[in-house]
């Protein structure tokens, strides 16, 4: 009763704030007052951390909606029945776009290696939690099959490296390494060859893993060489829970089917013991002339077994819009509400990732609701869930809605725009991301900025290949981005990113930009990638 007298109290609160503050059709960019309530409460132990599938992320998802209703925004979600017994049913549009969302975790797990001997084989178990860690996949097995060395797991050949190259991985285990040729130095000729962005574009482990998968291989043993250089037994932690959860949509093409084995030291050390592989001097050849250095590993095999307990959720995106004057157009102005919920009895309240996206987007959803001309195109205001658990909200609405790709012009995203990163003591520094072809939106955000009485300093980058936020879906589909993210603060992913740490100063300076470049690109949309 006292969460809901509570939330019903601030709901009040929320509403008389909107129609004091919003009856001019000013269309001043959006002030603290106009986010900080919204992100201190979104950020608040009632919202239980805002885990992607939990009572938290509904809750969420409930005020958020109700906030978009508030601001009057017309419902963007999903049509429900509505009408009383014996009439005729009717259909209504909700803020809600319901979804399902497989959850997976490993129940129980084995990994043997396999050695042959002078006495036959014999195996060394190894122990879950200690010796390794295992990525949740959707479906459980078991296999034995012989282990092979895959160097860094990366197939470039246009790139001129192939770690595939002249080896059959089919039905196999193959090891791997974390990095990519030349990655320790930027001097090495690997590295100067390859370029910058080639970790981002061939060597996460997400992307050696589906490359692993394409080659037909069993499953994946990943280990990162710097554990050999370490005196106690350090497999890699888990940063969510002792579950260590997967999340993935039904039937998506995107989801790993591999399992992946992280090793810890010791147990690397007995997977290299008695071979011929040398990694200090793989990687070093690698970084001179990209030689790859895959082999089978003769006398050894893993034995492993895997099972799994999978359970199917319901999630949502919240969404409303403005109708403009060309309603065959669309910008899409977003930013996720979900976090990471509660973990070991602590919670992760999420202030700044990303309570703060969210807040900026109901207060530039206020401004532009209570104006009293239409915009030019539609305006569509969209609160993302589970981006923390893979993109899954923007990459649903993406894959579903009809309006993508060629009926949206720009797609705006807030991830991370109220704090800074430790190394940014005058607290000046603001990323903006865009689409390779899109000059105009980086003179634009220049522009924007430099009108501001105290300019940040910009760092413009091109999201291409990368994948970091709900820009990703849109991005794959050629829809002109800008994304905003203020930086990488020392409490980032912490039970510490609470309200209390909020910078609405420079949040409002931001929110200055985004509103500033949402009016231009009204009027004059992006280039398109054809």
């Amino acid at each position: 009763m006292k969460n809901s007298c509570l939330f019903t109290l601030f709901l009040v609160l929320s509403w008389t704030t909107i129609k004091a503050q919003t009856s001019s059709g000013s269309l001043a960019a959006p002030s603290r007052d106009d986010f900080e309530g919204i992100q201190s409460f979104l950020s608040s132990d009632w919202m239980e951390g805002r885990g992607t599938g939990t009572r938290g992320a509904l809750m969420a998802a409930d005020y958020i909606a109700s906030m978009m209703q508030l601001s009057g925004l017309l419902p963007y979600g999903d049509t429900v029945a509505n009408g009383k017994p014996g009439a005729k049913p009717t259909r209504i549009r909700t803020y809600l776009q319901n979804f399902k969302m497989i959850r997976c975790h490993v129940e129980r797990s084995s990994l043997a290696l396999i050695r042959n001997t002078p006495e036959g084989e014999s195996a060394l178990v190894f122990a879950p939690g200690t010796d390794y860690q295992l990525e949740a996949i959707p479906l459980g097995r078991e296999t034995e099959a012989q282990l092979v060395f895959a160097g860094y797991g990366i197939e470039a050949a246009d790139k001129g490296y192939n770690d595939y190259a002249g080896i059959d991985v089919r039905n196999r285990i193959v090891m791997i390494l974390e990095g990519y040729p030349g990655h320790a130095s930027t001097n090495s000729s690997a590295y100067k060859k390859l370029g910058s962005t080639f970790g981002d574009d061939f060597a996460t482990l997400k992307k050696k893993l589906k490359t692993a998968e394409k080659n037909g291989a069993a499953a994946v043993v990943f280990i990162n060489p710097k554990v050999l250089n370490s005196q106690i037994n350090e497999p890699i932690s888990v940063d969510e829970d002792d579950e260590n959860p997967r999340h993935y949509l039904p039937a998506d093409p995107g989801k790993l089917n591999i399992p992946c084995f992280t090793m810890g030291t010791d147990a690397t050390i007995k997977l290299l013991e008695g071979s011929a592989i040398d990694l200090s001097g793989f990687e070093n050849k690698a970084a001179q002339d990209l030689s790859p250095g895959s082999a089978i590993v003769p006398g050894k095999k893993l034995r492993f077994s895997i099972s799994i307990k999978s359970e199917e959720l319901i999630i949502r995106n919240v969404l409303g819009m403005i109708r403009g004057k060309d309603t065959t157009r669309n910008i899409i102005i977003g930013g996720h509400y979900d976090h990471l919920g509660i973990s070991k009895g602590e919670i992760f309240n999420g202030a700044d990732d990303n309570a703060s996206g969210v807040a900026g987007m109901l207060a530039l959803a206020k401004i532009w609701a209570n104006t009293s001309d239409k915009p030019a195109c539609n305006l569509i205001f969209a609160a993302w869930v589970g981006e923390e658990r893979g993109k899954l909200g923007s990459v649903y609405f993406a894959r579903n809605s009809k309006i993508v790709p060629d009926h949206v012009s720009l797609v705006i995203n807030m991830d991370m725009i109220s704090r800074s990163a430790p190394e940014d003591t005058g607290r000046i520094a603001l990323s903006i991301g865009t689409m390779t072809l899109n000059e105009d939106l980086r003179t634009l955000a220049k522009h924007v900025n430099s009108k501001l009485d105290h300019p940040f300093v910009l760092e413009i980058w091109d999201v291409t290949g990368a994948s970091g936020s709900d820009y990703r879906p849109f991005a794959d589909r050629k829809v002109p981005i800008l994304t905003f993210h203020a930086g990488f603060p020392d409490e980032y992913h912490t039970p510490q990113d609470d309200f209390s740490r909020v910078d609405a100063n420079k949040m409002e300076q931001i929110l200055k930009i985004v509103h500033t470049c949402l009016i231009e690109s009204l009027q004059h949309p992006p280039v398109r990638e054809r």
